[in-house]
């Protein structure tokens, strides 16, 4: 067998290998519980107290020129917080987005 041969037979080889660890399953997620959030102080919260997946806090507001925008917090685990501190505009909606 030529090297050439042995050298794409060893990449294909790592190759279905790779493939083989990316495709496998992960450990099961469950979206977060018992979530909520709130306004306080020009910042946005949200908090979960169950689940194993992640949750946002995300918050809807009107922009005199461009309209509804939408402001989200960073995507944190179940027991932490998602703080986003908040433009001075009108806001509409204050809501927790999940995720697992």
């Amino acid at each position: 067998m030529s090297l050439r041969r042995q050298l794409a037979t060893v990449a294909g080889s790592a190759a279905l290998a790779l493939g083989a660890a990316v495709l496998a399953p992960s450990p099961a997620m469950a979206a977060p519980t018992g979530c909520t959030a709130w306004l306080s102080n020009g910042h946005a919260h949200s908090s979960c107290t169950g689940g194993t997946g992640q949750h946002s806090v995300a918050v809807t507001q009107w922009h005199p020129y461009a309209g509804v925008i939408l402001v989200t917090g960073p995507w944190k685990a179940a027991g932490e917080v998602s703080s986003v501190r908040l433009p001075p505009y009108e806001t509409r909606r204050v809501f927790t987005n999940v995720q697992g």
